[in-house]
């Protein structure tokens, strides 16, 4: 019995026991929801948690590295009212601290600090904001204040880091490297996002007040990866200088707008890319990228594929001839004029100068004759070119060009076809057109425009871009080598571009362009858009080009007066800051001496060559019995050949002077037109040609 009492007893002990417990631990939880610790408060609230930490974004560096797009690191400074501070130092050091603040900071006082400290201890703000926007320089001089150097946690001060995107090169570039709307970035940071990003982390965090958080410690669950660079393929010299090349002539002509895009022959690489419009200001800055987004018709820059496209099928030769009369031809009742019309036209010239004179007349007559019975050949063709395709570049917003699929589609007419031959009825961008130009430079190899040379993670190349190759050939050997001879041409004596190209030492192939502005659905009669074209040096071509700019308002238009000018200054400084483009070949000195000695003449009379060559004592092989010759030299004389002359047909007066040439032609009753000085280049009519058919002619000398 008494065993069992000692048993009960214990079992009421127990029972009591379990009975204290419960009634502490309802005790403790009743003080805590009264007044809860601090981590116990966030766990009860359920404000810890693991939250995303943004990676710090990818840099972007120009081809010579440097800087585009960096991360600067920008501070901001918190003040925690109620973490376990030195009360007695924040006493003795608080006015200190004020006086030190006010210097760091611009524009504030003691007196506002103080408040600041004041008003933080009263509301036991654990969050308040001391500063913000301090860059490294401030920083580390803000953690050298009074109270500030004993720690974070003695003093109370916590220390935030956000990155701020920075463009170092200012505007320079601005729509191509991307800017950032919000958080939407355009251009290169938008196309290479991801890349850019990088890898947010995890880190566990405690809600302060409303959307505030902090660290609730300083590591993290998993550590954000930095985003990849990217060494794009600009040139900050060369968008420098392709920028205030663009502007002055923007300046100067008071246009709306205008672009500029400096590629590399061989590779594709833009190595500069400028989009100017004027602002209300009447500032010239860059909001909208022309260049890949404006998708227009191209004017007379058209007219290369359009001859290619006769040349190529074997239609057209450059030297067939074609009448443009007097500069005004109506086709299917629809008016169409020259630049020149009203000052007589440019009469009968062949299809090379009707390029390199850019005749509308011309090159629509000339297609017409080609293609006029089977248009869609005409189509097929440039659409062989790629005409009709975009160039799929990295950089999103890119123009989508228009093209006819077929004859009879909406929008086809009678005179679509010599619409489209002169630039109309189509639609590509500026970076479109440049690629087709590019690929006549690099000998068929059509690229496509590239932006981004390299990708790096942690200093590491991941990726080098190559030339991508869209397509090859695209034409014949022997079209494209007459291609590029009249695109030679335009900045030669007689070509569109004469004027603005006969002072440099360096040889272009280009292309001028003007076109009506289209907008309201009409075209404007006194509105225009001037381009050119094109690549340099001709010899070796290193860089293409092509400039556009709108709507002009200084009483000139042309794509010769307005575009080609920025293509020679940016082409000029380029070639005079370039030292790979100024290695000339060794000279051989017999050569040049011999070349010097016997020096080739002018084609012409017989006897006039015989006495200048006996005067200078230049052994030849010239029989005086022939009237018309040709000289060639050869390393140790003149050899002359005879040039056969017929009454009836046109001679050949190519290589003769202005004075041979006339008394061949006007005595077989022809009425000559003479452009330039020098020896005859070119003649409109082909030789063999009956004069009975062709009375007109114009030589131009050179």
């Amino acid at each position: 019995m008494e065993r069992i009492n000692q048993i009960y007893k214990r079992a009421w002990w127990a029972f009591l026991g379990i009975v204290v417990l419960s009634a502490l631990i309802a005790a403790r939880m009743f003080m805590i929801q009264i007044n809860p610790g601090e981590r116990a408060a966030a766990i009860l609230n359920n404000t810890t948690v693991e939250r995303e930490i943004p990676a710090a974004r990818g840099q972007i560096f120009a081809h010579d590295g440097k800087p585009l797009s960096v991360n600067v690191p920008v501070y901001s400074v918190y003040w925690d009212a109620r973490a376990p501070y030195d009360i007695h130092l924040y006493r003795n050091t608080i006015d200190s601290l004020a006086i030190c603040l006010s210097r760091l900071i611009p524009g504030t006082s003691r007196e506002f600090f103080i408040a600041q400290f004041k008003r933080a201890r009263l509301e036991k703000d654990r969050y308040a904001l001391i500063a913000d926007s301090l860059d490294a320089i401030k920083i580390q001089t803000f953690k050298q204040f009074p109270l500030v150097r004993e720690g974070r946690y003695k003093s109370g001060f916590i220390i935030e880091q956000l990155n701020k995107r920075d463009r170092p090169m200012g505007n320079l570039a601005r729509r191509t490297i991307g800017i950032a709307a919000g958080e939407e970035f355009t251009g290169i940071e938008r196309a290479y996002d991801q890349q850019l990003r990088g890898k947010n982390g995890l880190q566990l965090q405690e809600k302060i007040a409303g959307s505030i958080w902090r660290p609730v410690e300083s590591s993290y669950i998993s550590a954000p990866e930095p985003g990849s660079d990217l060494i794009t393929t600009l040139d900050i010299h060369l968008q420098d200088l392709a920028h205030k090349s663009l502007k002055e002539n923007l300046e100067k002509h008071q246009a709306s707008w205008g672009c500029v895009v400096l590629m590399e022959v061989e590779t594709g690489f833009v190595r500069a890319m400028v989009n100017l419009s004027k602002e209300k200001n009447d500032f010239y800055t860059e909001e909208f990228n022309y260049a890949i987004g404006s998708s227009l018709e191209p004017g007379s820059t058209m007219k290369l594929a359009t001859l290619m496209a006769c040349l190529d099928e074997g239609l057209v030769k450059p030297q067939d001839s074609v009448e443009t009369g007097k500069g005004v031809a109506a086709f299917h009742g629809i008016p169409m004029k020259d630049s020149n019309w009203d000052r007589g036209g440019n009469g009968t010239i062949t299809a090379e100068a009707c390029f390199e004179k850019s005749s509308n007349i011309g090159t629509a007559k000339l297609v017409e004759r080609s293609f006029g019975h089977q248009p869609g050949r005409f189509l097929s063709k440039l659409h062989e070119y790629g005409l009709n395709e975009n160039l799929g570049i990295e950089l999103e917003g890119e123009g989508q060009p228009f093209l006819y699929d077929k004859p009879g589609e909406r929008g086809w007419s009678a005179i679509s076809i010599t619409q489209l031959a002169i630039g109309y009825e189509a639609r590509c961008t500026p970076l479109q057109t440049l690629a087709f130009y590019n690929a006549v430079a690099n000998d068929g190899r059509f690229l496509r425009p590239q932006f981004v040379e390299e990708i790096r993670k942690d200093g590491r190349t991941v990726f080098r871009a190559r030339p991508v190759v869209l397509r090859k050939n695209f034409c014949s050997g022997t079209t494209l080598e007459a291609c590029r001879a009249m695109m030679e041409g335009v900045a030669e004596p007689g070509g569109t571009a004469e004027e603005i190209f006969k002072k440099v030492d360096y040889k272009v192939g280009g292309k001028t362009g003007t076109a009506r502005i289209h907008e309201d659905g009409r075209y404007h009669e006194h509105r225009f858009r001037a381009s050119f074209v094109g690549y340099f040096p001709a010899e070796k071509p290193k860089y293409s080009c092509i400039v556009v700019i709108s709507d002009p308002k200084s009483g000139q238009y042309y794509g010769s007066t307005v575009a080609a000018p920025v293509f020679r200054d940016l082409a000029n400084r380029v070639l005079a800051t370039d030292p790979e483009l100024h290695i000339t070949e060794p000279v051989n000195d017999t050569a040049a001496v011999a070349s010097f000695v016997f020096p080739a003449s002018k084609n012409g009379d017989a006897k006039a060559l015989s006495n200048v060559y006996r005067s200078l004592g230049i052994p030849n092989n010239i029989d005086d019995a022939h009237q018309w010759l040709t000289t060639s030299t050869a390393s140790d004389s003149v050899r002359v050949h005879t040039k056969k002359m017929h009454a009836a047909l046109v001679p050949d007066v190519k290589g003769m002077g202005l004075q041979d040439a006339l008394f061949l032609l006007e005595n077989r009753g022809m009425t000559v037109r003479v452009i330039g000085v020098g020896k005859v280049k070119r003649q409109s009519v082909n030789p063999g040609s009956t004069i009975k058919s062709n009375p007109y002619i114009t030589i131009e000398l050179s």
